[in-house]
C-alpha cells in the first residue's frame, strides 16, 4: 500500500475494509473531490501502519478514515489524532444514527426489535467490560447466535460457551441508552434486517438496501455530512 501511494497522484482515501467501500463509495460520490482515490488497506490495524509511515508520501493528499471500535470506550490514542474517527462504534453506527430506518418497522415489529436490542445490548456490555478489563472479549458474532430467530433472549447455549455473565447496570443501561452509537454497527443492522426482510413480510429490506436508503434517502444526516467534510477537508489542507 505504502508503494502504490509513493506512486500516486490522486488525491486518496484510506479505509479499512472491503465492506466498508460501498458506504465509503456513495460518500465518495457526494464529496467535492470527485477525482478521489477511495482505497481499502485491509483492516484498522494494517490503515494505521500506513498512517505511521505517512511521511514517505507526504506530498499526496490523503485521508486516513477509520472506526473507532473498542477504543469508543476506552479512548483513542493520541498518536493517532490525525485519523478521522467516526463518531460511534463504526462507520455502520454513523450511518445508521442518522438516519430514521426504524420507523420501516410497524407496531409490532418495533415492539420485538426493541426486545432483541434489549438482549443484544446486555451481551455486547458483557464483552465491553470484558475488553475494559483486559480479557477475551468476542463481538464479531451474528445476531442469530447470540438471540436465535423466534427469541427474545440470549440463548442458554451461547451462554455456556461464552462464559457470559450479566454486566454491571451501569454498562448496561449505557449501551441501551446509546445503542445507535455504541452497539456494533453491523449488530444493528442485522436486528432491523430480521424483521424488514422476514420471509411474509410485504415489502422487504436486506442490509445492502437499507444502508442506501440512509445515506441517499436522509435530507439532513449530521455523522455522516461531519465525515464528508472532515474527509474533503484533510485532502485539501495537504
Amino acid at each position: 500500500m505504502v508503494a502504490t501511494l509513493r506512486r500516486s497522484t490522486l488525491p486518496t482515501v484510506l479505509v479499512e475494509g472491503q465492506e466498508d467501500m460501498r458506504i465509503y463509495r456513495w460518500v465518495e460520490a457526494r464529496l467535492g473531490i470527485r477525482a478521489a482515490n477511495v482505497l481499502p488497506t485491509g483492516g484498522r490495524d494494517k490503515l494505521l501502519s500506513v498512517y505511521e509511515r505517512r511521511q514517505e508520501f507526504s506530498s499526496l493528499p490523503v485521508a486516513f478514515v477509520a472506526d473507532k471500535d473498542m477504543w469508543l470506550f476506552s479512548g483513542i490514542p493520541s498518536n493517532y489524532a490525525g485519523v478521522i474517527w467516526t463518531e460511534g462504534y463504526s462507520v455502520e453506527n454513523d450511518l445508521y444514527a442518522g438516519a430514521e430506518l426504524e420507523d420501516l418497522l410497524d407496531a409490532e415489529e418495533a415492539q420485538a426489535q426493541q426486545q432483541l436490542l434489549d438482549a443484544i445490548a446486555e451481551w455486547f456490555a458483557f464483552e465491553v467490560e470484558e475488553y475494559l478489563a483486559e480479557r477475551h472479549y468476542e463481538v464479531s458474532h451474528h445476531c442469530d447466535r447470540v438471540v436465535p430467530r423466534g427469541h427474545t433472549q440470549i440463548d442458554e447455549n451461547f451462554r455456556k460457551s461464552r462464559g457470559f455473565r450479566s454486566p454491571g447496570e451501569r454498562m448496561h443501561r449505557q449501551i441501551k441508552s446509546e445503542y445507535q452509537l455504541q452497539l456494533r454497527g453491523k449488530q444493528l443492522f442485522q436486528i432491523l434486517e430480521r424483521f424488514l426482510n422476514a420471509p411474509n413480510r410485504g415489502t422487504r429490506y436486506n442490509v445492502a438496501s437499507l444502508q442506501e436508503i440512509a445515506l441517499k434517502m436522509t435530507p439532513a444526516h449530521p455523522l455522516m455530512s461531519r465525515l464528508m467534510q472532515e474527509i474533503e477537508q484533510a485532502v485539501a489542507d495537504q
